[in-house]
């Protein structure tokens, strides 16, 4: 069933088709003659388009056989992915795992009790793929990456608005997933997965036992996963949620102990940076946060009963441009500060952020150091968030939606086939292991040599 355009979708065009018709008619010699639509040059449609966010874009494909051709254009989806700068959809998930999205665009700051639309998302359901966890969960340019630290659950890269997904060959492997993450390597033009596992280098732990994190990286160009250098960091001890990388400027991020670790998607090397420096008093903060928010990256240290303080790297990658974006402790406002309070938006020409706590939302102003609380009528009483932009990228295969339907079989055939592939593979590394048993493992050897294909 095709997906229906609605009002707000007409009301966006129209306010475009209206600029670029006062822009025709300034380049015009004569610009008091009456324009009408026809009279637009079909080249100005593309760019109109391209203005659109993605979820009207997509019932737009529906308007005719020309526009569909624009916007299923692998060329326009590229243009439009790199032209989304922010986003303000947010995804609200409920302990069900309901799916949930809200535009901040629709909040009014003046009101604080308010009731938007709600839309109601279908999640994907499969069997074998686990069911969406809690946000916020590992994304790029829209696009959600199912996983799950069970061997045998398959992981899948997925698309909210096309309900498209593409499963990820399986890996007959059985580690200790310590983190996951879903990037953009724009230098090859491919999306990739990386995942983590924490490998001990004696078979008895009890004996030496050394650990190191071996790195996968899975291309979706090729279809097949390859080991890289080991990460650096000791993800044994890093917060819970900081398992899921956040993408930003081509490289995925995650929160260590003291430290960031970077993962360049192009070179394929690691990286660390240092934190924000942490000021005496009131000593050391209760939880850290990392995000990547209006495309910056954003630490924020919660102090139990405190304050919430926020910092962005100004200069991506130098750690001295480390600057505080706001310190918020509203205690009249909220009380004592209990836990779950983060920020989950970022709009850097506003100069606001949006903070959740609990099933409330914040709205602070930074130059007027100001906030605001907002409570949005209709969605659930518990539920977990996070900001996430539409995506036009096409996936292989989809569960209802506007495309067609693969076959169960078909799905089941392909899982078959790579299975048997990665069980060949697994057989030849556990002779390998079984050989040199009795050996040392230096700390970048493993089961797999750099490089390798899996």
């Amino acid at each position: 069933m095709a997906p229906k355009i609605i009002v707000a979708d007409l009301q966006i065009f129209s306010a475009y088709i209206s600029q670029s018709v006062n822009q025709i008619k300034l380049l015009s010699s004569s610009p008091s003659i009456a324009l009408k639509m026809s009279d637009i040059p079909s080249e100005f449609y593309r760019e109109i388009l391209l203005r659109l966010p993605a979820d009207s874009l997509f019932r737009f494909r529906t308007v005719c056989k020309a526009w569909r051709r624009i916007i299923d254009d692998p060329s326009f989806i590229k243009s439009h992915t790199n032209n989304q700068h922010s986003s303000t959809t947010l995804f609200i998930r409920n302990p069900a795992g309901t799916l949930y999205s809200i535009s901040l665009d629709s909040l009014n700051y003046i009101d604080g009790l308010q009731k938007i639309e709600v839309i109601h998302v279908k999640t994907l359901s499969l069997r074998g793929v686990p069911r969406l966890p809690a946000l916020p969960v590992a994304s790029c340019n829209g696009l959600i990456l199912i996983s799950h630290f069970e061997i045998n659950k398959i992981w899948v890269i997925w698309n909210p608005l096309t309900k498209e997904f593409h499963e990820l060959p399986e890996l007959d492997i059985d580690e200790h997933l310590k983190a996951s993450g879903l990037g953009y390597d724009s230098a090859s033009d491919d999306y990739k997965v990386v995942r983590i596992d924490e490998i001990w280098h004696n078979q008895k732990l009890w004996v030496n036992n050394q650990k190191f994190y071996r790195t996968l990286v899975y291309s979706m160009k090729s279809d097949s996963w390859k080991r890289i250098k080991n990460c650096p960091g000791d993800f044994a001890i890093a917060p819970i949620g900081s398992d899921q990388g956040f993408f930003l400027n081509g490289a995925l991020h995650w929160r260590s102990r003291d430290k960031i670790i970077t993962l360049d998607l192009a070179t394929e090397e690691y990286r660390q940076l240092s934190l924000p420096p942490v000021p005496r008093k009131p000593g050391k903060p209760f939880e850290t946060y990392l995000d990547a928010l209006g495309g910056c990256l954003v630490v924020s240290f919660y102090y139990i009963i405190e304050r919430l303080d926020g910092w962005v790297m100004k200069d991506y990658g130098v750690e001295k441009s480390w600057t505080k974006l706001f310190s918020f402790g509203k205690l009249d406002v909220i009380g004592a500060m209990q836990g779950n309070l983060r920020p989950v938006a970022y709009f850097k020409s506003k100069g606001q952020v949006v903070l959740q706590y609990y099933d409330k939302f914040f709205w602070l102003d930074i130059e007027k150091n100001i906030s605001k609380k907002v409570t949005i009528l209709g969605i659930p009483s518990c539920f977990s968030s996070q900001i996430c932009p539409g995506s036009l990228f096409r996936l292989s295969d989809s569960v209802g939606g506007s495309v067609a339907l693969k076959s169960t079989a078909g799905v089941k055939r392909k899982r078959r086939n790579r299975k048997k592939a990665n069980t060949r593979l697994h057989d030849v590394i556990i002779s390998d292991i079984w050989c040199r048993s009795d050996s040392s493992f230096s700390s970048d050897s493993g089961w797999l040599s750099e490089g390798e294909d899996y």
